[in-house]
C-alpha cells in the first residue's frame, strides 16, 4: 500500500513539473512579444552577407530587456531618425569587422540599413577621457540582429555584460561568428 500511494505521488509530481514547465516557456513567449525583441540563433547567420554598423550612446536602458533599445535604435534608423552616432566606438568596431571581412570574404559592407543581413548595434553605456585627445576610453554592449527579407529583426547575439569595450566585444563576436560558421 505504501509502495502504490509513494508511486502515486511521485506521478502528481512529475505531472505538476510538467505544468509548470509549459507554465514558464508560455510566460516566456509572451514576454517576448511585449517586449518586442525577438530571438534566434546565431546559426541562423550563415548566409548573411551584407553587414551593418550601428553605434550610439545609450541614455536610458530598460533593465527587464535591455536588447530593446537596439531594436528600437535599428527601427528608428530606417524611419530616417538614427541616434546620434558615437565615432571613437564605430572606429573601433569597423576595424576588426573590416579585418574579418578581409580575412575570410564571407561578407561584405551594406551600403544602406535597407539592404542589410546583419546589423551590429553597439550601445555605448559608459566613457571616460583618455591622455589621447579623440579617443575615449569606451565600455557598452553589442547586439547583433540579423534581419528577414521584412525588415524583422532577430536577435542572435549579444555581449556578456553591460561594459565590454568595444573591441572585445567585437572580439567574442567574430570567435563566435567563425565557430558557427564552421571557418578557422
Amino acid at each position: 500500500m505504501k509502495r502504490s500511494a509513494f508511486l502515486i505521488l511521485l506521478l502528481l509530481a512529475a505531472l505538476a513539473a510538467g505544468a509548470s514547465a509549459e507554465r514558464a516557456a508560455a510566460q516566456e513567449d509572451g514576454a517576448e512579444r511585449a517586449s518586442g525583441v525577438a530571438r534566434g540563433r546565431l546559426e541562423d547567420v550563415r548566409g548573411r552577407r551584407l553587414v551593418a554598423l550601428l553605434v550610439s550612446r545609450a541614455l536610458l536602458v530598460d533593465v527587464r530587456e535591455p536588447a530593446a533599445a537596439a531594436f528600437d535604435d535599428y527601427r528608428r534608423t530606417l524611419s530616417g531618425a538614427p541616434p546620434r552616432p558615437h565615432p571613437a566606438a564605430a572606429r573601433r568596431i569597423a576595424e576588426k569587422v573590416n579585418h574579418y571581412i578581409r580575412k575570410y570574404q564571407g561578407m561584405t559592407a551594406a551600403e544602406s540599413y535597407d539592404e542589410a543581413d546583419l546589423v551590429l548595434v553597439f550601445k555605448v553605456t559608459r566613457q571616460h577621457r583618455s591622455p589621447i585627445p579623440g579617443d575615449p576610453f569606451i565600455w557598452g554592449k553589442l547586439y547583433v540582429l540579423a534581419v528577414g527579407a521584412d525588415h524583422a529583426p532577430r536577435l542572435v547575439w549579444e555581449s556578456e555584460g553591460d561594459e565590454t569595450s568595444p573591441e572585445d566585444a567585437t572580439g567574442d563576436f567574430i570567435k563566435a561568428l567563425r565557430a558557427a560558421r564552421g571557418e578557422r
